[in-house]
């Protein structure tokens, strides 16, 4: 018997990984390289990749990450990817020859997916089937449903229709040599509604060869008809693998308990560790920038320099930290999810919030051995509103983490230690050694431009932690942060946090053992950085949800209840970055000296961050953003003195080490000073 598949699709668009609402809106998920590591972690059966550029133009964007440059080409990129592809790998996109193919095949790909040029000129699929044979051709079918139930092919990535019948073609491309079909849906592309069961189950009649179903799948039970009532001998999917923790392994685990006979779930590849490795060479030449001692002049020239453009709507700019793109209007995916989540009417958020209260009471705690939930707290307005909710409106008994990054200021120290007392509930407050914290400090700055990065990483493992410790199978974060500022996700998607997620966005791609034998810092040294193993995540079940997706959120507003409520106190001193005084005050370098290296790396800064979300929530004009994004982002911040006194370096030598981290793309050099485009020129 040959057992049915379950395959990931991932999208790729100008080397990068990207979730795709019915072929036309593409918001970025992130490098690819990072994602299929955690793939081949899990031993997945299979992977589809396809390349949906219209150019054979790659850029990732950011330079400051573990994995960087992976390629020019789409080629180069596939070449880069098969390094860490421990599965059988069709690759897809702007086939047009036989030696479009050879090159491909040649580069890692075991199969090739063609489309385009298969509709356009249909001998193709014969002649690729002759040179390479039956097994390394698979024909992607794009179909549309009409307004009249109509289904018809299209060609292009969906952009323009060819006027055939997708179950007549599937006959036609297996007479002319197809090993294998891959039949997506434009219309439930995105839309979380499962496969257009009907149309997988006419097309899968018509053939003989293995066909593969996709487009629509937003949970896990999705899966399992696409093989039951659709006949499809393999199920793919491409937005949902982006979503949850562990969510290959859930997604083979339902599957077989639907009673499909795939093979079994494995979270452990004996052959492909989670933790990235990281040799001797490549850690010693992260240090390069203590040694540079003079601008690259040539570099900085403006030469080649691509142009930064910015949302019509906010004021992000292209070359953002949060990953984002634009629509043919120059609208930013941010304000795009932000436009759709100001449509949801107050029954669509009773609805969400019901959702919530049943996923709650899954994981509730009937017998009083362990806590509901576990919170992630910093003791900021979002960490209140979150405890309120969790606690005081849907009755849950939480348990509160802090990570302490040893910045707080006084007035954040005071909200963090009254949370216990005005919710009535425990509290893991964990410090770690100042002395292993000045050190990693240091190293994140000098390796990645982030100071931060202890932080980043403490409070998205710590609070797994110990979840896992004590059994709880449930955490409770805020909002997400990249579906609010950049619109990473839709409304609709619900992600939870995964360690997929924390190592590529929050870590930067830096795992803890990066930083073992820097500075005399050893493996035990980084015990609250490292995150639990899968197969206790995968025992356990754990799951960490962003109550924003369930409940209606607008910092503005809580704010305003949290104080009133429970005593919070906003900040009484003006930040030097930005004209709010209720965000980051867990840490004074948050909109201090980190968000200064923000923009020295990219050219925007906090205030581009609030003024985006205050424009969203119509409490000011474009113009007035522009206004304050002029006066607060270039300002280099008054806690700079107190981080140089802290690690001991002086203010020239991060001015200096700095200065390396600026994107070309951003920064020039002009009669030695450092230029930049910016919005109001």
């Amino acid at each position: 018997m040959v057992r049915p598949r379950l395959i990931p699709c991932l999208l790729l668009k100008h080397g990068l990984l990207v979730r795709s609402q019915e072929f036309r809106t593409h918001q970025v998920i992130g490098n690819p390289i990072n994602t299929i590591m955690r793939l081949s972690n899990w031993s997945v059966d299979e992977l589809i990749l396809l390349d949906i550029s219209r150019e054979d133009v790659h850029d990732l964007r950011r330079d400051d990450l573990a994995v960087a440059d992976i390629g020019a080409t789409a080629v180069e990129v596939l070449r880069s990817i098969s390094r860490v592809c421990f599965m059988p790998l069709t690759f897809g996109g702007r086939i047009r020859t036989v030696e479009d193919m050879r090159l491909r095949l040649e580069a890692g790909a075991d199969k090739c997916a063609i489309n385009t040029r298969a509709l356009d000129e249909p001998s193709f699929v014969a002649e690729a089937s002759r040179r390479f044979g039956a097994q390394c051709v698979v024909v992607s079918i794009d179909v549309k449903r009409h307004l009249d139930g109509r289904c018809e092919v299209f060609a292009e990535g969906g952009r323009r229709a060819t006027g055939r019948d997708p179950v007549a073609w599937a006959r036609e491309v297996e007479a002319l040599g197809a090993g294998e079909i891959f039949l997506n849906s434009i219309d439930r592309d995105g839309g979380a509604r499962g496969y257009k069961l009907d149309l997988v189950r006419a097309v899968s009649d018509a053939t003989t060869i293995p066909l593969i179903a996709c487009g629509g799948v937003g949970k896990y039970e999705h899966f399992a008809p696409g093989v039951r009532e659709g006949r499809a001998s393999a199920v793919a999917a491409a937005n949902i693998f982006h979503f949850f923790e562990l969510s290959y392994p859930m997604a083979k685990k339902a599957c077989l308990e639907a009673g499909l006979p795939m093979r079994a779930v494995k979270v452990n590849s004996p052959y492909f560790p989670r933790e990235p490795s990281y040799s001797d060479e490549q850690k010693q030449r992260s240090l390069w920038r203590l040694e540079v001692r003079e601008v690259d002049e040539e570099k900085y020239s403006g030469k080649g320099r691509g142009k930064v453009r910015w949302c019509t709507s906010c004021v992000y700019p292209s070359i953002s930290a949060a990953p984002l793109d634009f629509d043919e209007n120059g609208v930013c995916t941010g304000c795009q999810v932000s436009g759709t989540k100001h449509w949801l009417t107050r029954e669509e958020w009773e609805r969400r919030t019901d959702l919530l209260r049943d996923l709650l009471e899954k994981y509730r705690c009937r017998d009083g051995s362990r806590y509901d939930c576990v919170i992630p707290v910093s003791g900021g307005k979002d960490s209140y509103f979150q405890t309120h909710v969790i606690k005081n409106v849907l009755g849950l008994n939480p348990l509160l983490v802090t990570y302490n990054g040893n910045n707080y200021l006084d007035v954040g120290w005071r909200n963090v230690h009254r949370m216990k007392e005005v919710f009535g509930v425990d509290h893991v407050f964990y410090s770690p050694s100042v002395d292993l914290l000045k050190k990693l400090n240091r190293l994140g700055f000098v390796i990645m431009g982030d100071m931060n990065w202890h932080a980043h990483v403490g409070i998205t493992t710590l609070p797994v932690r110990v979840a896992a410790q004590f059994k709880v199978p449930l955490l409770i974060w805020g909002e997400h942060g990249y579906l609010d500022l950049s619109g990473q996700f839709s409304m609709d998607d619900f992600p939870e946090m995964s360690y997929r997620d924390r190592l590529e966005h929050f870590a930067r791609a830096y795992e803890w053992n990066y930083m073992v034998g820097f500075e005399g810092i050893r493996s035990q040294d980084m015990i609250v950085y490292k995150y639990p193993g899968d197969q206790e995540l995968y025992d356990l079940d754990l799951r960490g949800l962003y109550i924003g997706n369930y409940v209606y959120w607008e910092a503005n507003e809580h704010t305003k209840m949290v104080m009133e409520t429970y005593g919070f106190e906003g900040n009484t001193e003006p930040f030097d970055r930005t004209y709010r005084t209720m965000s980051n005050l867990d840490d004074m370098h948050e909109n201090g000296l980190h968000d200064y290296l923000k923009y020295v790396k990219f050219g925007y800064g906090r205030a581009t961050d609030h003024v985006c979300k205050d424009i969203r929530a119509g409490l000011m004009t474009r113009d007035e953003g522009v206004a304050l994004v002029r006066k607060y982002d270039h300002v280099k911040p008054r806690d700079m003195a107190r981080w140089s006194r802290y690690v001991g370096m002086s203010e020239a030598e991060f001015d200096r080490i700095a200065d390396t981290f600026r994107d070309p793309r951003v920064w020039r050099r002009e009669h030695g000073q450092w230029v930049k485009d910016n919005i109001w020129d």
